[in-house]
């Protein structure tokens, strides 16, 4: 009669190392990758909002060209001035209007040369604030997806396996599992800066 008993004992204790075993595995990491790259790249709005941006870039280029053309316009209205007021055929009288003219004429080319660069200057900065505004729109709408579908399947990190800059982060996901270091690790970078 023991001897069943201990059997049934023994049998009892290895099926519940193996549950905790079993328990062990569970209660390990669950790891996920996503290509975020080709995410960006398959996403339908990323063609409408890369369309959006060539736009605004189109706009801002025919403005500069206009610019450009009236820069044009006024060089030519110099070359011409400057030949009358080096023509000595002409009189000492009409020399010196055209000489007048031409200098009144150079003040506006310069300016309107200073205007194109500030366009052009300006143009590019809207334009990459576009683009930098429409990656991180766009990235942020995927990590959204990515965060809800990480947190129906259980996963407690996402690695993009991209390692696109614009996702800001190799590790997309992390569950509250998943201790947070960072604020430590500031801390204690940090520990001897100087005051402000």
């Amino acid at each position: 009669m023991k001897r069943p008993i201990v059997f049934l004992a023994l049998l009892g204790l290895a099926l519940s190392g193996l549950s905790l075993q079993s328990a062990n595995a569970q209660g390990g990491l669950s790891i996920g990758v996503v290509d975020m790259q080709e995410c960006l790249n398959q996403f339908y709005k990323t063609k409408q909002e890369v369309e959006a941006v060539n736009g605004i870039a189109k706009e801002k280029q025919t403005e500069i060209d206009s610019k450009r053309a009236d820069y044009e316009a006024l060089t030519k209205k110099a070359a011409g001035l400057d030949e009358k007021a080096r023509d000595t055929a002409m009189s000492q009288e009409q020399r010196q209007s055209a000489f007048n003219e031409l200098q009144q004429i150079m003040q506006e080319r310069m300016a309107k040369g200073r205007e194109i660069q500030e366009a052009e200057r300006r143009a590019q900065q809207e334009i990459i604030e576009a683009r930098q505004k429409m990656e991180s729109t766009l990235v942020a709408t995927i990590r959204e997806i990515v965060d809800t579908m990480s947190a129906a399947k259980g996963l407690d990190l996402v690695y993009d396996k991209s390692f696109l800059p614009k996702a800001n982060k190799v590790i997309l996901f992390t569950s509250e599992k998943v201790p947070d270091l960072t604020a430590e690790i500031i801390a204690e970078l940090n520990k001897e800066a100087p005051a402000n």
